[in-house]
Parts: structure tokens; C-alpha cells; sequence
């Protein structure tokens, strides 16, 4: 008798079933990355932004103000900055920042944008543009 080199029904249902379980534990870590991952581009593309309009202000020599919204209309574009997917600016009452002709920020104080994620709410990024018009992403935390 000729042996069969294949598989047999019962070793194929035993390998699904592990790799069943394998996914299982593997989703909930899969889905941190990416609200991470949204998180971390939500935050460059706003320090991108604030820093295109601190360079436009430097050689335009004018005020550029960026807005900060929901939803940017195309004639917004490019002084507009808007979170991607399920990310959400928490501090919604400051909406606009203006860069000086010389690269300041036209305000007293320093200021924080925190960015929260809509659908967990436990993961934040903080953007902080001071005074100096230095801009940069300060810390990970989480939003309450």
C-alpha cells in the first residue's frame, strides 16, 4: 500500500483552531498599535503644520495664523490643521495660533495642544509651541 503524504481533516481542523487562538491573543495589541499610530501621525501632521506657517511667516514677512479645526475646507489649506481618524484636539477653546513675521507666536504664554483619541480616551499626545515659536511634541499621556 501506497502511503498518502497530504493532510488529514482532523490535523487541518486542529491547525485552524491554533492559529484561531493565535489571532485572538494578537488583536487587542494589533488595535493599541494603530490608536497609537493615529495618535503619532495626528501629532506630526501639527507640528508639521505649525512649523510650515512659522517658516511662511519668516519669509512672507506676515502674520500666519493656523486654525485648528474639526474639518478644514479646501480653501483653509495649508494654514489648516485638522486630526486625523479618531483623534480629537482636547483644548478646543484655543482654535487659532498666529506665528509673527520675526517666528514668535503672538501670545503671552506658552501654549500645550493636547491631542486624545475618541474611541479609548486613555491615550494622549502633547504639542507645545512656546513663546520663542519652538515647537515640539512633549510627552505621551493620557487624557481624562
Amino acid at each position: 500500500m501506497h502511503k498518502s503524504g497530504g493532510f488529514t481533516l482532523i490535523e487541518l481542523m486542529v491547525t485552524m483552531a491554533v492559529m484561531a487562538v493565535v489571532v485572538m491573543m494578537a488583536a487587542p495589541s494589533f488595535n493599541n498599535m494603530l490608536i497609537k499610530q493615529n495618535m503619532n501621525k495626528s501629532a506630526r501632521d501639527l507640528i508639521a503644520t505649525f512649523t510650515e506657517a512659522k517658516a511662511k511667516a519668516v519669509l512672507e514677512r506676515r502674520i500666519v495664523t493656523v486654525k485648528l479645526k474639526t474639518k478644514c475646507a479646501p480653501e483653509d489649506q495649508p494654514d489648516c490643521w485638522q486630526p486625523s481618524d479618531k483623534a480629537v484636539l482636547k483644548n478646543v477653546a484655543l482654535n487659532t495660533v498666529e506665528f509673527r513675521p520675526n517666528g514668535l507666536v503672538n501670545s503671552a504664554a506658552d501654549m500645550t495642544f493636547e491631542i486624545c483619541n475618541q474611541a479609548s480616551g486613555n491615550t494622549s499626545k502633547k504639542v507645545t509651541i512656546t513663546r520663542m515659536g519652538t515647537i515640539q511634541l512633549v510627552a505621551e499621556g493620557s487624557c481624562t
